[in-house]
């Protein structure tokens, strides 16, 4: 796990070993890259990275972790106008800030998109108040299902060339959205 203090030399040198693992990442596979790789890329010491970190992975649970904080804690709209102009305001930061998702996606560690995006959407609970008209206790399947299907726009996105605009992708979901809405009864399920 990560262990970073919020001090600001800390924050930094956190930086400088995840610029220095995508430096590395240039030149080898993620499962190859040493330690000692990352203090040479990264000009840090290896008690400055053992004092941050237990592990290389830990690199980017901790870079996904902190976007997921910003793009999550950061939405601050004046007027809440409802759940697509969230999901814009979340594309949008991604498109802008789409390395270390891309990096997971090319390691096949989307398990630690998904990781980091549950411990954050606690934050939108605590901001905008309960989910109206949910069972408390369907709450967690809740928020699973929206983090699995904005992880899977994302990818999707990365993975077809980004093309599409924040506005686009809303508007994808909007079509969706209203094709289950009309067809849910009628749609084969297993």
């Amino acid at each position: 796990m990560y262990h970073i203090s919020n001090d600001k030399r800390a924050i930094q040198s956190s930086e400088l070993i995840y610029n220095g693992l995508l430096e590395c990442i240039k030149k080898k596979p993620f499962d190859q890259i040493t330690i000692s790789d990352l203090q040479k890329a990264s000009g840090i010491a290896r008690s400055t990275f053992y004092r941050a970190f237990d592990n290389i992975s830990d690199v980017l649970y901790w870079k996904c972790d902190t976007c997921f904080y910003e793009v999550l804690g950061k939405y601050r709209p004046k007027l809440f106008q409802g759940e697509l102009d969230l999901a814009r305001h979340y594309f949008q930061y991604w498109m802008n800030h789409s390395d270390i998702l891309e990096l997971l996606i090319q390691i096949n560690r989307q398990d630690i998109i998904y990781a980091c995006h549950m411990k954050n959407a606690d934050i939108l609970q605590e901001k905008f108040g309960k989910i109206p008209d949910i069972h408390m206790e369907h709450g967690n399947y809740f928020i699973s299902i929206r983090t699995g299907f904005t992880i899977s726009i994302l990818t999707t996105w990365l993975k077809g060339g980004r093309k599409e605009s924040a506005d686009e992708l809303v508007e994808i979901i909007e079509e969706q959205i209203g094709f289950l809405v009309k067809n849910i009864t009628t749609l084969p399920f297993p």
